[in-house]
């Protein structure tokens, strides 16, 4: 996350430091992003130094030249600016000025940086030399020195102690918005992160209670009961389903669950995972095409890996267009197990593709409107994929439809990316 003064405090706060600061202690003042561009207004640019304000009508007695950028005087001093300290600058007229960074967890945000002040008066003469050697006009240089502060060195070095403890606080102040920031972030996910839970909890039930309460209703009647029966059942099962995936991701995240690794054949994992997700297919009433072209085995967690393809299913089943087709396909090799889940639905765009397996990703994506996933079932399959050394990916357009891929190694080395 990139961090920005601006938005972590008002320039309005801004500009009451700088004016107040400078009818203190007479002293020019100004803001700046991390690149030394300015913040704050700048009521005197010829009071600033180029190198460390970039600003128009700003000079550098440094540079050969005024007109033009010279990489080999500027580059070193941006670099200093990049760190985290205090950065003091003198230049060739003996100007003192600094830059004072505004770290927030470790980066800069921003400077404080104060105006050009000397120690003694200046010469007019002296500096109108210097400008020409510089590639200025004379009369610049003469402006340049009649902008500067002039103060005892002491007090020059107080004013720069000053800056660092305002850089400071400042930085306590961005520290303290942004943290609030993130509190509330965090609120506004874990409540749509409950409403997402109970909206998915609540379709399954409903299904069971209608379905049961037909039942009931008809009399127990024999026909309605073979209809009925099986959507409650099938719901059940999914309600069950999730369940049982919102309690193993708690597992997973703690550390407290391991998969229990056999030699699988993948084909019959499929053969179980399709047979569950029937109810569901013919409620949709899309048609599933399978291509399991294994040979051999592969070590890992059969039930883990059997909900991982009902999840992946499931997510296709629902998101699929009217009468759509799904496609499950698994090619194993010496090197492990590939399976696929492909379905011909509204595809999901790139800005959420990169966060349909995070748990509170997928909260952040229902909150603003993009419902392409089905709760925590995703997180779950990456969790599962990644605690068997493998992972899981996605193919997907706008329009065309999404493909889950999920990579099982043969050995337990990891392939996570």
């Amino acid at each position: 996350m990139e961090l920005s003064l601006r938005e972590l405090v008002p320039v309005e706060r801004l500009e009451q430091l700088r004016t107040q600061f400078e009818a203190v202690t007479g002293v020019q003042m100004v803001f700046t992003d991390p690149d030394g561009h300015p913040i704050t207004a700048v009521d005197r640019p010829l009071a600033f130094c180029g190198s460390l304000v970039r600003g128009e009508g700003t000079v550098c007695l440094r540079r050969s030249r005024w007109d033009v950028e010279e990489p080999e005087i500027e580059e070193p001093i941006r670099k200093q600016h990049s760190t985290t300290e205090p950065i003091p600058h003198r230049c060739r007229g003996g100007f003192r000025d600094t830059a004072a960074p505004i770290v927030v967890e470790g980066e800069t945000i921003g400077n404080v940086v104060f105006g050009r002040t000397l120690i003694a008066e200046p010469d007019p003469e002296r500096f109108r030399r210097l400008a020409v050697e510089s590639g200025m006009a004379p009369d610049l240089g003469e402006q340049v020195a009649r902008h500067a502060s002039v103060m005892p060195e002491g007090r020059i070095v107080r004013v720069a102690e000053l800056i660092r403890t305002l850089a400071n606080l400042l930085a306590t102040a961005a520290y303290d918005t942004l943290r609030a920031q993130r509190v509330m972030e965090l609120e506004a996910l874990r409540d749509s992160l409950i409403h997402m839970i109970v909206h998915d909890l609540r379709t399954p039930l409903t299904s069971i209670i209608g379905g049961l309460e037909t039942v009931e209703q008809s009399e127990y009647d024999r026909e309605i009961a073979v209809e009925m029966l099986p959507m409650a059942l099938t719901a059940a099962q999914e309600l069950l389903e999730m369940v049982n995936t919102l309690l193993d991701i708690n597992k997973m995240e703690s550390g407290a669950m391991q998969p229990n690794l056999a030699e699988v054949d993948f084909a019959e994992v499929a053969r179980e995972a399709v047979a569950q997700v029937q109810g569901l297919l013919a409620e949709y009433g899309h048609e599933l095409q399978t291509d399991i072209g294994t040979e051999g085995t592969v070590q890992a967690d059969p039930d883990l890996l059997r909900r991982v393809v009902v999840n992946l299913l499931g997510n296709a089943i629902k998101f699929a267009r009217s009468g759509g087709r799904i496609r499950l396909s698994a090619r194993t090799d010496e090197s492990g197990l590939t399976l696929s889940v492909a379905d011909n639905g509204p595809g999901i765009p790139p800005e959420d593709q990169k966060r349909v397996f995070e748990k509170f990703g997928q909260a952040q994506s229902r909150q603003e409107g993009h419902k392409h996933s089905t709760g925590l079932g995703l997180t779950f399959c990456q969790m599962v994929a990644q605690a068997h050394g493998g992972r899981i990916w996605l193919d997907s357009k706008v329009g065309e439809g999404s493909t889950f891929h999920v990579r099982i190694p043969r050995s337990q080395s990891s392939e996570a990316d």
